[in-house]
Formats: C-alpha cells, structure tokens, sequence
C-alpha cells in the first residue's frame, strides 16, 4: 500500500465497487479499504452447520460475510466482503416508483427523470434478466396462482443474474457460469452466475489500476489541517493486526447505511461542521419476512422454493398499499434458518445464553453488539415442509434515529415501529390474503426471532440527501455539507424509505455521484 493516492474508497459494495471503478476510468490513482475477505466460487457456505462461521466478526471472525447486528429496537444484517452486500442479496433489480420522489425530503434536483440516465448506466454492468420461462419453475408457478386467485398480477423481478452458458463477463472479463437454480443467491453462487459488485465494477476497476485492501476496517477519519493537505484514514489491518494510515485529497465513504454512519458519528469531534442531521431518516425500507405454510391449493402446492433463483417474482401493491411482496427461496440445507426467525428455539444452550445476553446488553445501551460465531450454533430439526416465502418490502416512515448511546457511547438505532404501524398493518392483510387464496397457514414476521424486536436487511439513512444542510449531510450528488473533498455514496444517503429492493437506486445514486464529483474536479483543475 501507498501512503498516498488520488481517491480513498471506503468500502466495495454498491456505493464503493461504483465509485472506485468510474474513478479508476479517469485515470486517477484509487485505494479502496474493505473489512471484509476476498470470497472465490469454493468460499461460500452450502449447509446449515457452517452458517456459523459465515458470521462476520472484527476480531473473532473476520472472514465471515454475514454482519448481524444487534441494537435495541432493531436488528440489522449487512455483507461483509469484497463485493459488499451484493453478494448476499437476492440479485433484485428495480428502480425506484416516480413518486418516492415526490417526498419534498429528497433534493429537488433528484428524480425518476433524473435518474433514467444511471439507472441504465448500472445495467452495462450487472445486466438484470427476469428468469427464464424455460424450463419453467415450480416456484414461478406457484406464485403466480395464488397471486391470481389472490386477485392480483403477478410480475416477473429483474435480477442481476447470468442464465445461459459460461461466458466472460462483458463489462469486467471475469469468467462466470450460468444459473443453475441452486438457490443460494443469499449464501453465495459457487458459480458466480451473480452479476455482483466484486466481479463487475471492483474486477473492472483493478484492471484499471485500482488497488483494493480486503481485511483493512476504518476508524479513524483526519480532515485536512489546511489547504492541499489530504484526508487522512487510519485503518486496522484485520488479519495481521496492525494498524495503519493513508491520505488522499479525496475520500469517498461507502461502508453502507450502517457503517459509514457509524463512522462519522464515532469521528464527528474531528468533523466539528458535520449537519446536525447526521444519523436521522434512518429507515429499515419496511422489511418483514412472510411464510405461507403448507399450501394447499392446486397449482400452489410443491412449489419447490429451493430449486431456482431466490427471487423470481412480485406482487406491486405501491399505488394501493405502499407495498410490494416477493418470493423467497433457500437451500434445503438451509431451511431451519426460517425456524430461527420464527422463533422455534433452535439455538443451543450456550447460543440462547449468549444472544440473549447480547439483547439485555442492547437494551441497556451497550448496543452494536455482532454476533459471532460461537452465537449460533444450531441443532437440526424437522424441515417445514412445502410453504411459500414471501419478502415484504414498503414505505417506512423513515423516521429512526442512528445515534451513540449517552453513556457508553456505542452505536444504536432507535426506530419506533409504532410510527410505521400502517403499513405493517396493511401487509400482514395482504399476506394473509395470500395464503387464504394458497390453502395455508399464514405466518408474518416482524420480530426475529432471538435476534431482536424488529430485523431488516435493508438499511437505509444516517447522512440523508438534502439541499439544505440543516435536514440532511450530503447534497444531491453525495458531497457532504461543509467539507471539500468528502463524500458519501451508499444507502446512508437514502432519505426515505424506497418501497422496493433499494440496490438499483443506490447504484443509480452513486452513479450519478460520482460523475458530479468528476466534473467538480474538472472544473476546478480548469481554474
């Protein structure tokens, strides 16, 4: 590693693998600090026994990809890897409705219009499809009867996956084989058919010169002392246990929602001009989990939700409801995880004493509390048989706080899910619709289990877009209020709730962001 470089690039997921590539492309010099390992095809967890140690944890598992985070009102789980969240989510491709827009907390310069132009830029590199008709899968089937009898459309997603034969990748030259209908989407593909972020933009931008630190997590952030000086990172390397520093006149934060916020909250003494609004707008992007057990019904039953990709199809219910389902699937070696989350005691007993100790430590404001490995050994139990699992995704009220705690000072969220009772409201009714026209049991899940009052694998706000400092960090293109030369591209700018799976408009933004950030740069060598 330098000790300087034109750009730092804190983290390589949607925000980070972005920006370091379109910088990479200007021929600028770019470091990019992840906290996560490197993950090949053979990497990747294929059964329940070693989803313990895929658990992310800085000191006693650093290799993980799975950081589950325990807070007091929430729980939250995030990618950890080169590659970010891309390589745990479930591919989901949509852009953002027209009139999330409309919400006078977003920038007025930031539209569906606007954003046109980058949400088909990221598609030349993750290359969404709807899956294939041919053959056509038990799940799809599935879905799309009860969605009928349901009385609603059903639609086919747009993922970032690669159906057909092995190919070089078109936008990076790696190689990747086509989809084989393992569905394990959200526990890693071993054959790369993902388009993710660690085998597009990041494979692109090292081409380009890029260098990337797997392993290296960010704490420390030194604002320039005085003009031309660099931003200055401290970083501890976690395989070797050391620690270390590099500079560069621009810095790029993009650990995602929760890391980049818990970074400049943990650094605010040193950012004295950061808005007030640091750590609001924080929004779990409506996430619920819903089973249809045991479905019934011809043409829904045998559905198969493990053979294909994890998702495959939606209900959009945004104009009625402020809400859209998706289909879920998991590996049969993985289906107990749904058992967790419904609360069946499947941990063992040191791994019930322990979460349960990191709740009580959470609630009285020793919060951010990881899991590790030792947390959640699990014991096998019989399988749930033939049901249905549906995503549920809406409008949140956006309306969490990330905070420190007052005493102890450790990372929090509190989010009130009272505010956002509406909504939840309305998709419990709507499953249970669902799986009334499917013959089966409806189970809708707000709480997680073991895991904390409310969980979400979407995250979003901390350093909302704002064109006025006072209600947001960072300004339509991500620049934070008040510092030359900062920027935040990742969920964390996010200021509502998106009402669908928010990648596509996260890459859309960071996007958009980076291209700003260029021709500002353009602009001023041209002074």
């Amino acid at each position: 590693m330098e000790r300087a470089y034109d750009a730092i690039v804190v983290g390589s997921g949607f925000g980070g693998g972005i920006a370091a590539c379109r910088l990479a492309e200007q021929g600028l010099s770019v470091c990019v600090l992840e906290r996560g390992r490197r993950f090949g095809p053979g990497d990747y967890p294929d059964r329940l026994a070693q989803f313990p140690h895929a658990l992310w944890h800085a000191r006693r598992n650093p290799g993980g990809m799975f950081d589950v985070r325990i807070m007091r009102d929430v729980a939250v789980v995030t990618g950890a890897g080169v590659g970010g969240g891309s390589l745990v989510y479930a591919n989901v491709q949509l852009r953002a409705p027209d009139e999330i827009f409309d919400d006078p907390a977003w920038p007025a310069a930031i539209d569906g219009r606007e954003l046109d132009r980058f949400y088909a830029r990221t598609e030349e590199a993750l290359d969404p499809r709807t899956t294939p008709r041919t053959p056509l899968l038990p799940k799809v089937t599935a879905f799309e009867t009860m969605a009928r009898a349901a009385g609603r459309e059903p639609l086919p997603l747009p993922i970032a996956v690669h159906f057909g034969p092995d190919r070089h990748h078109p936008f990076s030259g790696v190689f990747q084989q086509g989809c084989d209908n393992l569905g394990r989407c959200d526990v890693g593909c071993p054959r790369m058919s993902k388009n993710t972020i660690d085998i597009t933009y990041i494979a692109r931008a090292e081409t380009l010169g890029a260098e990337v630190y797997p392993l290296h997590e960010v704490h420390d952030i030194h604002p320039p002392g005085r003009d031309g000086d660099p931003w200055r990172v401290g970083f501890r390397d976690l395989q070797y246990k050391t620690k270390g520093e590099v500079g560069a006149p621009l810095l790029v934060l993009a650990a995602g929602t929760v890391g980049t916020t818990r970074l400049l909250l943990e650094n605010r003494r040193r950012l004295p001009r950061l808005s007030r609004a640091l750590g609001s707008r924080y929004s779990g992007n409506g996430d619920a989990l819903a089973l249809a057990l045991n479905p019934t019904a011809d043409g829904v039953k045998g559905a198969r939700t493990e053979f294909g990709p994890v998702m495959t199809s939606r209900i959009e219910e945004l104009a009625e409801r402020g809400l859209m389902i998706g289909d879920g699937g998991l590996p049969r070696s993985f289906d107990d995880v749904l058992e967790v989350l419904r609360g069946v005691r499947l941990l063992t007993g040191l791994g019930r004493i322990r979460v349960g100790m990191k709740n009580v430590a959470s609630n009285l404001g020793l919060s951010d509390r990881a899991l590790a490995p030792a947390d959640m050994r699990v014991k096998r139990r019989t399988p749930i048989g033939d049901s249905l699992i549906f995503l549920c995704i809406g409008r949140d009220a956006a309306d969490g706080e990330m905070r420190l705690t007052p005493v102890f000072r450790q990372f929090d969220i509190r989010f009130d899910r009272a505010r956002s009772a509406a909504l939840f409201d309305r998709m419990r009714e709507t499953v249970t619709e669902l799986c009334r026209a499917a013959g089966a049991t409806a189970f809708f899940a707000l709480d997680a289990g073991p895991l904390g009052n409310y969980i979400t694998v979407h995250p979003l706000g901390g350093c909302p877009m704002s064109d006025d400092p006072a209600t947001g960090v960072v300004d339509d293109a991500g620049k934070v209020h008040g510092y030359d030369g900062l920027y935040v591209l990742d969920g964390a700018i996010v200021p509502t709730a998106i009402g669908v799976n928010p990648s596509k408009t996260i890459a859309a933004l960071a996007e958009r962001g980076v291209e700003k950030l260029l021709e500002e740069r353009g602009r001023a060598a041209g002074r």
